[in-house]
């Protein structure tokens, strides 16, 4: 059987992102892999999420990078990622890659350049295992994800290896195709994410479903992975000024459930992430103040698996996340996407491989009641069209079993040229770590700065005040 080494297992709040983790084992399993003697690993996970991932990734073993235990965000961190770079084989010992058949990588959104360039060191950790495996001649596949774009000549080189340097690689959505470069080479495949194959994805029972319930399932604009850490805090920041009254999504969303409120229905805000929780709440706050209690619900699941139940109930939902559309519909939930321009394009790129378009509505900067228009009519389609969406779901998971298996039977392995990917890598890590080291001098000369401040109002403390008033007379005397 096929040893597989993951990289990398999401380890997040994000309930989208363990979708990520049990689809993929779900695929792994049903290609007949060795899942006992496969590792996922985890890029310096967090101790607070470290329970929920793990029962996302069931049966593998699993290894924390760095090997070492160095954290990440610092000078080290670059040093560490530079020697890798400039020597693949060196992280393949680290990790024990030797060992294994073949490198999955569980790309997800990962794979861009931020206009900003803030996403550097996390892009580099994330091809880093196909450098090695490509040092090894281990093949290499990329599950589905969302590609792009790239920006710089490292973005240039990167994608050309995603092309030509992988044993197989695969979109997620159709707009990351269109994003690519034609002169690239062989023209990848769109295929379903990893998501659609979390285990016990099916059309509930109509006893069990809440068909009078709208779900609502939101996440602030101009927040998220592509934003980056440092504008997404601002944002949030900024929102909490008008307790996200001001924010284009909360506007969108209560207006949306309002109107399914005054039709006699049910809402439930169901919170998918940490990071969505405070606007979730508001929301809910706020529905609960005109309908009141008994018709109005805020959903904050303790696990992952309550999330997909809670998701698959509804009557129909409307939501800004990724994964809750894709966890909805493959259980034949009627479901409209709502995405900014700033969230990527995963989510009108989802709805054209789903062949409804329609029912992706852009917010951005646009007129709400123009907005909420569009979602209307893309609820009526997809509630009148849900049997087919469905269907085609599960027609498109034959396609991705199918591919994956053929993968893990091909005996091809790339022979492409890395050294260009690592020259413009190893250019932009070197201007991080001086970037770096600057900040962190600067921050020692500060703190030096304050233990001399300190200590001065420390000893001017000390001295009495009979003392510190001669001193006070001779200096006038002077």
């Amino acid at each position: 059987m096929t040893r597989t080494m993951l990289f990398y297992g999401h380890v997040a709040s994000n309930w989208g992102d363990l979708a990520i983790n049990a689809g993929a084992l779900e695929l792994l399993r049903r290609a007949e892999v060795d899942i006992d003697a496969s590792t996922a690993v985890l890029l310096a996970p967090s101790d607070h999420f470290r329970r929920q991932s793990g029962f996302t990734l069931k049966g593998m073993k699993h290894l924390i990078v760095p090997t070492d235990g160095r954290a990440r965000g610092g000078r080290d961190e670059v040093e560490l990622l530079i020697d890798y770079v400039a020597h693949p084989h060196r992280f393949a010992e680290d990790v024990g890659m030797a060992d294994v058949d073949l490198v999955v990588l569980n790309g997800g959104e990962h794979l861009f350049e931020s206009a900003t360039g803030e996403n550097l060191i996390d892009l580099v950790w994330r091809i880093l295992p196909a450098l090695a495996a490509h040092s090894l001649r281990k093949p290499v596949v990329l599950l589905p994800s969302t590609v792009g774009p790239f920006r710089t000549a490292f973005g240039t080189a990167l994608e050309e290896f995603l092309h030509q340097g992988l044993d197989a690689a695969a979109y997620r959505d159709l707009e990351s195709r269109r994003l690519e470069s034609r002169e690239k080479g062989r023209e990848l495949p769109v295929l379903l994410d990893p998501g659609f194959f979390v285990p016990g994805l099916r059309a509930q029972e109509n006893e069990k479903r809440d068909e009078d319930v709208l779900g609502i399932v939101l996440r602030p604009e101009d927040m998220g992975i592509r934003p980056g850490s440092r504008r997404s805090a601002f944002v949030q920041n900024k929102l909490r000024e008008s307790q996200f009254r001001r924010s284009q999504a909360f506007q969108l969303f209560t207006s949306v459930a309002e109107a399914h409120l005054a039709d006699g229905g049910k809402v439930k805000v169901i919170v998918q992430t940490r990071a969505d929780r405070e606007i979730s709440t508001a929301v809910a706050d706020h529905l609960t103040e005109i309908a009141g209690p008994d018709r109005v619900e805020l959903v904050d699941p303790a696990g992952f698996r309550s999330f997909v139940d809670e998701v698959g109930r509804l009557g129909a939902l409307v939501t800004s996340r990724f994964h809750s559309v894709i966890l909805a519909s493959a259980q034949a939930v009627p479901s409209v996407g709502v995405y900014s321009e700033t969230h990527g394009h995963k989510m009108p790129g989802l709805f054209e491989l789903l062949k409804f378009p329609d029912c992706a509505v852009r917010l951005d900067e646009r007129d709400i009641s123009a907005v909420r228009e569009e979602v209307d009519s893309a609820l009526s389609t997809v509630r009148s069209s849900i049997d087919e969406i469905h269907n085609r779901i599960r027609a498109n998971r034959t396609l991705v079993r199918r591919w994956f298996a053929e993968v893990i039977a091909s005996q091809e392995k790339s022979t492409f040229d890395t050294s260009a990917l690592q020259i413009e890598a190893l250019a932009l890590l070197y201007r991080a770590g001086l970037e770096r080291a600057q900040k962190e001098s600067l921050s020692d000369v500060l703190r030096a700065v304050q233990e001399l401040h300190d200590t001065d109002a420390h000893t001017d403390d000390d001295v009495p005040a009979q003392s510190r008033a001669e001193t006070d007379r001779e200096e006038k005397k002077r």
